[in-house]
């Protein structure tokens, strides 16, 4: 099999991504300009994969370099992710969506490659029915603290689908739900990875609202194979993939310190701004599609959590 570049090789998933390539024995570029990935994720695919891992340390939205390799796939996972990340890096967000995800197309396009790039579900804002289908245009503030991520990933997807016309290429996009698991960054706030922290130092796990809202937590393994397969598919339109396992975030709080065995107390604050009540995926495309199913379940994706944490610290 030919190399695939990943953008955003440091990131959460991109490093998995990365690996899952790797252990094939397939070639891997990785992109990345350390705004929010870990120089540890690339010094760990570096010593696993020396002879098959290359890193090119950049800024996405800039030229890419020049590569003479045949490249199969180029991933576009290149982008702050987490509500703390893209609050921090708002213009960077917005451009390495736009003008990083043009560079990426113009590299695939050179080297005949098939181009994915990672959307979201925060495309759909807040939703007008659950689950969340990709015929849903959704609902979405665009002059608010979270614009800047949910426009940058709603332009990425008119600019797959304008390239796409224009160029007759069969570049993808898939849309992202809320994804956890072993390598998540510790302090960027995202729900699993601070309730799981939290409780095994016997902190406070905060709730924002009265916790009612509810989420689908999918675990890494899943999603990446979501990715893979959606790669080797012929599709150019959206595709939901995460789980479809809805929880109040509230039970999910519950549900940590049950498995931590902790004597953390869970607290209570006021919502931020246009937090999204719902967030459950409907997952019938990509397992007509994709064959795709979600196969780790919860209690078991937040205990490999821990553990991972347990060894690291």
């Amino acid at each position: 099999m030919s190399t695939v570049l990943v953008t955003g090789s440091a990131g959460f998933i991109g490093t998995h991504l990365s690996e899952h390539y790797l252990k094939l024995g397939v070639n891997v570029i990785g992109l990345d300009n350390y705004l929010t990935g870990s120089q540890s994720n690339t010094d760990y695919l570096k010593k696993q994969y020396p002879e098959r891992f290359i890193f090119i340390e950049q800024d996405a939205s800039d030229t890419f370099p020049a590569i003479v390799e045949k490249i199969k796939y180029v991933f576009h996972l290149a982008s702050p992710a987490s509500v703390k990340s893209f609050q921090k890096f708002p213009l960077e967000t917005l451009k390495v969506n736009s003008v990083g995800l043009q560079n990426a197309i113009r590299f695939a396009d050179a080297h005949n490659s098939r181009l994915i790039f990672a959307s979201t579900s925060e495309i759909y804002g807040s939703p007008l029915k659950s689950p969340q289908n990709e015929n849903d245009w959704g609902q979405v503030n665009s002059f608010g603290e979270r614009s800047c991520y949910d426009e940058a990933k709603r332009f990425g997807e008119a600019l797959i689908f304008s390239a796409n016309k224009v160029n007759s290429t069969t570049h993808g996009l898939v849309r992202i739900f809320n994804t956890y698991g072993p390598r998540m960054f510790e302090n960027d706030d995202r729900v699993p990875m601070t309730f799981v922290k939290n409780a095994l130092n016997n902190q406070d796990l905060t709730v924002y609202g009265n916790g009612l809202q509810t989420r689908s937590f999918c675990y890494i393994d899943d999603l990446i194979r979501g990715l893979t397969l959606y790669a080797d598919s012929r599709l150019t339109t959206p595709v939901n993939l995460g789980s479809d396992n809805e929880i109040t975030v509230l039970r999910l709080a519950e549900k940590v310190l049950k498995i931590t065995n902790s004597k953390s107390k869970i607290i209570f604050a006021e919502l931020p701004q246009d937090d999204p009540p719902q967030r459950k995926p409907d997952l019938q495309t990509a397992k007509e599609e994709l064959n795709y199913e979600p196969t780790t379940g919860l209690t078991d994706g937040l205990q490999n959590l821990a553990n991972w944490l347990k060894l690291t610290h």
